[in-house]
């Protein structure tokens, strides 16, 4: 409960906008929003600390509509931003798929980069992460996550004397809110990708708590439908399950990843790469989108 007090006598409101406030730059958060109820949060928490912000959408191609237009509607003041190539070129999923040699999978998550990991180069970029949605991210993120392998960084963080952890993937995390952890946040923030997590803590009876009674705000109709997380329409990360499900409630998006599929092959002839058997590399694209789902629905 977020009006619970701690031992210091505060509660998991206060704390969490003390910690925005902490680690706020000069030049403001650069906020990851994805119209999600997670990037709500932290989009009015930034509202009542005060600080200084502005707020991202980043376009991906793949989307709930019904998600585009709820932040079109109720946060008009997101950026809508397009990734874009070295030549100015839209990325969409689809351009990605037909430059690549394989689907996107759990593990060869290059639309995440491309897409979704781009924005906010030598900004400090608040999220919505939090640790109850996976282990994975109970693994790899923290109250601040600096992001990527070096072991320099490293070493001058123990020379300021910042209490860290090494992550799975090589950065580190710093999941206390003081001076120094402040303090390693601008020794890396311009050079290195570094995360500030706010709600890192927060389970979903939180976030629905500061929306619903706090904050009284909107959200997207799809939670009303059972939706319990918002992404991109045929994530892999969700699981066979849920793609088949997003495919039936989007049955376009199954076209579409259909044909990007078909351009793939016809621009790598031979050279196409899956964990889908051979039916998916010498058959055409509905083959590769057959076992792609399948392969997806293994271990989910």
């Amino acid at each position: 409960m977020l009006n619970q007090l701690n031992v210091f006598g505060k509660t998991k409101l206060e704390v969490t906008l003390d910690k925005i406030k902490t680690f706020e730059p000069e030049e403001g958060y650069y906020l990851a929003f994805s119209g999600g109820k997670d990037s709500q949060c932290i989009y009015h928490l930034c509202e009542m600390a005060g600080v200084k912000f502005d707020a991202h959408y980043n376009v991906t191609s793949v989307d709930p509509p019904e998600l585009v237009r709820f932040i079109k509607e109720h946060y008009p003041s997101v950026a809508i931003e397009k990734p874009r190539d070295k030549d100015g070129k839209q990325i969409t999923m689809w351009s990605l798929i037909a430059s690549n040699t394989m689907p996107p999978t759990r593990k060869a998550r290059y639309c995440c980069e491309k897409l979704k990991e781009s924005g906010g180069k030598g900004r400090v970029t608040m999220t919505g992460v939090r640790w109850a949605e996976s282990a994975n991210r109970k693994n790899n993120q923290g109250l601040v996550t600096i992001m990527g392998k070096g072991k320099k960084m490293q070493q001058e963080l123990r020379d300021a004397d910042v209490n860290f952890q090494k992550t799975n993937r090589g950065g580190v995390v710093l999941n206390l809110d003081n001076a120094e952890s402040r303090r390693g946040v601008e020794m890396c923030y311009r050079t290195r990708k570094t995360l500030v997590n706010p709600i890192i803590d927060w389970d979903d009876s939180d976030v629905w708590e500061f929306l619903d009674e706090v904050v009284k705000a909107p959200h997207c109709c799809l939670y009303d439908e059972g939706f319990k997380r918002l992404g991109c329409i045929g994530c892999p990360l969700s699981g066979g399950k849920n793609m088949r499900r997003d495919f039936k409630r989007w049955p376009k998006y199954e076209q579409l990843y259909i044909h990007a599929f078909e351009r793939m092959i016809e621009n790598h002839p031979g050279q196409i790469r899956v964990a889908t058997g051979e039916a998916a590399k010498t058959g055409g694209g509905l083959q590769m989108f057959r076992a792609w789902k399948e392969w997806c629905s293994f271990g989910k």
